[in-house]
């Protein structure tokens, strides 16, 4: 490899990652505007009691807050734009699958996100509730802890719903397929619920609604790559 297409290659890498930091700063510092509007809602929603345990708590919440709506809001223009970054080194195929693929891997991210937060995340509040009320004891719910708690496990859930995109495009770069899909679907089973353990609350309804809706995912990935082959 020469060094032109080494020059070119770092000034189209550092093109793509100026506009993707641009577009993250312009959406975050949004995110930070409107991010007591948030903050409240999800006080509400949740209905519990908040509490600012230090002075910078509230601040610190409300950027992270910021971080994640911006990323949120500015996740598919990134995308976009590694999305053409990549395309010189991808064959016409690859390309093909990895855009077409891409806005199912937004939709995707955004439901396992919208589904744990409703679903895993309250279920696992009230679980710690319950908890802390039979052991009559008063709880003081922390602002930066349980928002985070919150975020993080959406977040987590969001990731786990890339499965079908991430594993289509393997496929279709030769690196899996469904025969190996299907004869490690044993390893595969294990290492969500590990993860699962390990993400998510102790108690064991939570554990199941984030693991169940990761392992029908699992089928779904080894159909779409069986369909893909054919």
């Amino acid at each position: 490899m020469n060094k032109q297409p080494v020059e070119q290659h770092l000034i189209e890498l550092k093109k793509r990652l100026r506009n993707s930091l641009l577009a993250l700063a312009v959406a975050t510092v949004a995110g930070f505007m409107y991010s007591p509007t948030i903050l409240g809602w999800l006080q509400k929603d949740l209905s519990l009691s908040l509490h600012a345990l230090t002075a910078y708590e509230v601040f610190y919440t409300r950027i992270s807050i910021a971080l994640l709506s911006g990323l949120v809001i500015a996740l598919p223009f990134i995308a976009l734009q590694l999305l053409k970054f990549a395309q010189p080194g991808l064959k016409p195929r690859e390309y093909r699958v990895v855009r077409n693929y891409l806005p199912f891997s937004l939709i995707l991210f955004s439901v396992g996100a919208v589904f744990s937060y409703h679903f895993v995340v309250k279920s696992a509040l009230s679980f710690f509730s319950t908890m802390t009320r039979t052991s009559d004891v008063t709880a003081v719910w922390g602002l930066q802890n349980t928002i985070g708690f919150a975020v993080k496990l959406s977040a987590f859930t969001g990731l786990m719903f890339q499965l079908p995109v991430i594993s289509v495009v393997l496929a279709s770069a030769g690196i899996i397929d469904k025969e190996m899909m299907v004869e490690h679907r044993g390893y595969f089973v294990v290492a969500i619920l590990l993860l699962s353990a390990v993400a998510t609350p102790p108690d064991i309804i939570t554990q199941i609604l984030v693991t169940l809706p990761v392992l029908g995912l699992y089928q779904v990935s080894i159909w779409l790559i069986g369909r893909y082959e054919h």
